[in-house]
């Protein structure tokens, strides 16, 4: 290791070289079989079947229909022709999932109408450790915007399911979340294993998954708050309270290592591949604290397929915002 591995400008090469990796490693066989779990904890949460779905970042469709065969369309140039679809909220069978259609503003789409039911979506770069300061404030800053553009398209009530880089609860500035959590409460958390979603080498940083509702109004109850940060002297690293209190919920064990720009990264190791088990254990654990106190049967489905909700509003015709 030389002192010129330590420049801003070798951090800055090696990050763009990450992120290549990431961009050219296939997860759609993991966020398809993510998908099915995704939507069975939404519609324990309430979500109608039937109703209205925002699906953006990586692999949208696929987040969407749970076909692992559906990709993103990319252009000659690699970027994806559409990077936001929606679609109705699936049934519990795999035969009422619906064809997404897509939603852009290149060219402007104005069939995107608001509000929606939920929204899902696999956070660009987020199974990737970054070494410069820029690189990190980027995609922090990405995920803030993406997610409150979201939840301000959602209806009161309705629910996201955001997979994100471990950082984002791990930053240490609480300040971060005041806009979110003036909109959101925060329903919990599973801390995915390295090599969840991709298993290239560079795609080793643990990635959580975040369930968040729309607030109505109101001030959160204390349990709903979005979690804490503590740091750790022995780590030398800040991580969220909240898997603190929940250890079940990080699936795989926990490691710290020091890499080769002499950071300490967070690792967690799951050699048997047990985290899907695990996980839908916790989406059932979420869904049973957070679901709705009454739940009467949902109109809109008959046997699990979706039908057109009774008494619905045509959309309304307008363009999506600057962010979704």
């Amino acid at each position: 290791m030389t002192a010129a591995s330590h420049t801003p400008l070798a951090r800055e090469r090696a990050d763009i070289a990450a992120m290549t990796v990431q961009a050219n490693a296939d997860a759609t066989g993991a966020h398809a079989q993510l998908a099915p779990m995704v939507w069975d904890l939404l519609r324990g949460l309430g979500a109608p079947v039937g109703g209205r779905a925002l699906a953006f970042g990586v692999d949208p469709q696929v987040l969407l229909t749970g076909d692992p065969n559906r990709p993103q369309a990319r252009d000659e140039d690699g970027f994806p022709v559409h990077d936001r679809w929606q679609g109705p909220v699936p049934g519990p069978r795999p035969d009422a999932y619906r064809d997404a259609f897509a939603v852009t503003r290149y060219p402007l789409n104005l069939a995107m109408a608001r509000p929606f039911d939920v929204a899902v979506a696999s956070m660009p770069h987020n199974d990737i450790h970054l070494r410069s300061r820029e690189a990190r404030a980027m995609r922090l800053h990405s995920f803030h915007v993406q997610a409150i553009e979201a939840l301000d398209g959602l209806a009161p009530g309705g629910h996201a399911v955001f997979l994100v880089n471990h950082t984002v609860l791990d930053y240490p500035d609480p300040s971060r979340w005041a806009r979110l959590a003036q909109m959101a409460d925060f329903l919990g958390a599973a801390r995915l294993p390295s090599h969840a979603l991709r298993a290239e080498r560079a795609c080793d940083a643990p990635v959580d998954v975040l369930v968040l509702r729309r607030r109505d109004g109101g001030y959160p109850d204390a349990a709903l708050r979005f979690p804490h940060v503590h740091w750790s002297p022995m780590d030398g690293l800040h991580e969220s309270t909240y898997f603190t209190t929940h250890p079940d919920r990080v699936l795989g064990t926990r490691d710290v290592g020091t890499d080769h720009w002499g950071m300490q990264q967070l690792a967690v190791h799951d050699p048997n591949r047990t985290w899907s088990t695990r996980l839908a254990g916790v989406f059932g654990e979420v869904a049973r604290q957070h679901r709705p106190a009454h739940t009467a049967p949902d109109p809109a489905t008959d046997h699990g397929l979706a039908r057109s909700r009774r008494n619905s509003t045509p959309p309304r015709h307008e363009p999506p915002g600057p962010h979704l």
